[in-house]
């Protein structure tokens, strides 16, 4: 959970990315009207045209419900996110999980029984193809640390100029002061398992399938990306989120499956994980 001044900074950027990504899809209504010979969305091997109307409105639905509901100050925060004092411990981990499983499952829940729709055809998680599966978790897994540790680098410094006492996540905190094994191992099963399992299935599955359905891939990338970052609550963190997303959505477009955002995910926070009990975070 943010702290008082990141929150505000945080609830205004996704306030501001609501709007904008509300007069993208307009703007790119007109566009399509006006040029119906481009195909828009479907470059790209991720599926986007099963999805319609009314899964752009369970998509804003979801964003209103996050911007009303969870993005609120520690104090007043929904469920208590991170306690009332904004501290994160084994009940707040263990609910942590359960928000993300529940979700997931609600997603998943929709799409098949409201919709209609295959999760695992619509998530390319029939027919893997591993061989190409597996160099291109390879690939990407060097290029995700290099592009995300140097721009947390530089984004860190930037920010440290004008805000030295930002600190770090409150998970990541927990992590490194606890002196027992059971935050610890929680953390892990949280951030190497639960998070990129049900995280995935969200912004890449459902939020980037949906905005790449009635925009294209870039802007699908970039917004659904945004979103991510923010939802973690921490201003440090926001670029070097908003780069791994954007790298996590390259590799599903590469390879129309969602295995290899979910495991590329994984593998980030387990090598995070282990700096973290190496270092300072």
């Amino acid at each position: 959970m943010a702290d008082t001044s990141s929150f505000g900074v945080l609830h205004d950027l996704a306030v501001f990315a609501s709007l904008v990504t509300a007069l993208s899809l307009v703007a790119y209504r007109v566009m399509r009207q006006l040029r119906p010979e481009v195909s828009w969305n479907r470059e790209g091997a991720v599926l986007a045209s099963p999805y319609g109307a009314p899964d752009l409105l369970a998509l804003a639905g979801l964003g209103l419900f996050y911007i009303l509901v969870l993005m609120q100050p520690a104090e007043t925060g929904a469920a208590g996110a991170a306690g009332a004092e904004g501290k994160v411990n084994d009940a707040t981990l263990v609910a942590g999980m359960l928000f993300h499983l529940i979700v997931c499952a609600g997603v998943l829940m929709y799409l098949f029984q409201f919709r209609g729709m295959n999760p695992g055809e619509l998530f390319g998680l029939q027919n893997v193809h591993w061989r190409a599966l597996a160099v291109t978790v390879v690939v990407f897994t060097v290029v995700i640390l290099a592009c995300v540790n140097l721009v947390a680098y530089f984004s860190n410094s930037w920010l440290q100029s004008f805000w030295p006492h930002l600190e770090p996540q409150e998970t990541v905190k927990a992590f490194q002061q606890s002196s027992g094994y059971g935050i610890k191992l929680l953390v892990v099963l949280l951030a190497v398992v639960i998070a990129p399992l049900a995280e995935e299935t969200l912004f890449r599955g459902f939020v980037y399938g949906v905005l790449k359905r009635y925009t294209d891939a870039p802007f699908a990338a970039l917004a659904s990306s945004l979103m991510f970052a923010i939802i973690h609550m921490h201003v440090g963190s926001l670029l070097p989120l908003w780069t791994l997303a954007v790298l996590l959505c390259c590799a599903y477009e590469l390879t129309g499956c969602l295995l290899a955002p979910m495991i590329l995910h994984a593998i980030f926070n387990g090598v995070s994980i282990v700096a973290m009990m190496f270092g300072e975070g």
